[in-house]
């Protein structure tokens, strides 16, 4: 692909993206910044620590425990001792956070599917679905590790 071609398909997906997490505010009724810690919550494979979670989604401590503090007002999350290290913070998912995360996706999906369904033939569904493969193989992807010794230097400025 050519690089235009590229930066296109990039502000393309990052509009999609965009207009996706438009349609899960009014579910939540959260800032933005709650609804990502939320979400990447809800992702973590097990309780999630708060240093991961600013990582995951490159926000910084304070931003992260100001999400954090907004979720536990709202009873979507709680804060507890890791049992192995009681120096970490544990966070996890109430039922209520989990119920919100799922109605948030719900309505998000019935956004998705309704524009589909309107704006979409038949055809031009198959190639949808055909290219939502392809983005998942693209996401999976991990370049080779660079060879040792010191970083490739940026270009000046311009």
């Amino acid at each position: 692909m050519k690089e235009e071609d590229i930066e296109l398909l990039r502000a393309q997906l990052k509009l999609l993206q965009r207009r996706l997490r438009e349609e899960a505010l009014p579910v939540t009724g959260l800032s933005l910044t709650a609804a990502r810690v939320l979400g990447a919550v809800a992702r973590a494979p097990e309780d999630a620590q708060p240093r991961q979670l600013g990582e995951r989604l490159a926000m910084t401590a304070p931003n992260v425990s100001a999400a954090l503090r907004e979720l536990e007002a709202a009873h979507m999350v709680t804060r507890g001792k890791d049992p192995s290290d009681g120096r970490r913070v544990r966070i996890a998912l109430t039922d209520h956070g989990r119920k919100t995360v799922a109605h948030s996706r719900r309505e998000r999906d019935t956004w998705l599917g309704q524009a589909i369904e309107a704006l979409l033939d038949e055809a031009e569904q198959q190639q949808l679905s055909a290219a939502g493969q392809l983005m998942e193989r693209l996401a999976g992807y991990r370049p080779p590790a660079p060879p040792p010794g010191p970083p490739p230097a940026l270009p000046p400025a311009s």
